[in-house]
């Protein structure tokens, strides 16, 4: 584990509650190259990961064949919480690298000795599980409700979390797939909230102007 490493460690809201002597010597050290798969259906480990360096997006396979991106994971997010505890024999989603990646990866009988050794620690394992939750019932309102601009707004709010501006992660293309609908809507969604003083669009960055 390097300086880089531990410090990723403290700068999360997870596994900062308990020293990182607690992980140093039972964490697993990953490195994945940029398009490769990280977790699928059939291969996955029952394991939290946390990114300490890079982008991954998770997708889902449609009944129609086709392929849905529906997050975009950054640094510090950590992910497999959906089957760490649930004996399900297949991941319910892809997580690909969308760059090179660095991650930890703590096993599942590491993390229920962190719920023995701390309750702190699994109040926030908890806490990031609602947060979690949350997120896919305002994903499901953005991609089944509404016409593409509502659906557009509400990706906008969901993705913003409470700020009023940011960065658009992914291509118009990525963004058009995980909203359902077509590229060129897309283009008309974001024209129609502009032109109805909802947003300002300046290439990637997106200002919220009524929140």
């Amino acid at each position: 584990m390097t300086a880089s490493d531990k410090t990723a460690l403290l700068q999360s809201a997870l596994f900062s509650i308990l020293p990182t002597d607690f992980f140093e010597k039972r964490i697993k050290i990953v490195t994945v190259k940029k398009g490769e798969a990280v977790m699928t259906a059939e291969h996955f480990s029952r394991c939290l990961a946390l990114i300490i360096r890079g982008k991954a997006s998770v997708s889902k396979l449609g009944l129609d064949g086709k392929r849905t991106v529906i997050n975009t994971l950054r640094e510090g997010d950590v992910f497999g919480m959906a089957t760490l505890f649930y004996e399900e024999a297949e991941f319910p989603s892809e997580i690909s690298a969308e760059s090179n990646l660095r991650l930890a990866v703590f096993p599942k009988e590491l993390i229920e000795e962190a719920f023995c050794a701390s309750p702190e620690f699994a109040k926030a394992y908890a806490t990031l599980l609602s947060q979690k939750i949350h997120f896919l019932n305002k994903k499901l309102s953005a991609f089944s409700e509404g016409e593409a601009p509502e659906k557009l707004m509400r990706w906008i709010l969901s993705t913003a979390n409470g700020e009023t501006e940011f960065e658009l992660g992914c291509s118009l293309s990525k963004l058009a797939q995980m909203l359902g609908i077509g590229r060129a809507s897309v283009y008309r969604a974001f024209d129609s909230l502009c032109e109805r003083g909802l947003i300002e669009k300046n290439g990637k960055k997106i200002v919220i102007l009524k929140p």
